[in-house]
């Protein structure tokens, strides 16, 4: 199934994208779909920024949004996507 992934902050800059369309299994969950992002080829350096390094948990470094809604309002790292979802990872530190 086809799922949107927008990318904001230093996870676009180290990505070298904002968006992409990406094939994933069904009941693919949160952490599955961060975990095959994070293993591509050329994007050591997200897994770098995006992964806490003693948990593997993305949650301490971004705020990770399915379809506009907060992961953690839904079942975390847990929720399963579907067909057209659009999930949206931001940095939790940024500069102004």
């Amino acid at each position: 199934m086809k799922i949107r992934l927008k990318l904001y902050g230093v996870f676009r800059s180290a990505a070298k994208t904002s968006d992409m369309e990406l094939n994933v299994a069904k009941d693919t969950t949160v952490k599955l779909l961060v975990n095959q992002l994070v293993s591509e080829d050329g994007l050591r350096t997200l897994k770098e920024l995006l992964l806490d390094s003693s948990t593997s948990d993305p949650r301490p470094n971004a705020l990770i949004l399915v379809s506009g809604r907060e992961i953690n309002a839904l079942e975390g790292v847990d929720t399963v996507l579907h067909e057209g979802d659009e999930v949206a990872i931001l940095p939790i530190a940024h500069g102004g």
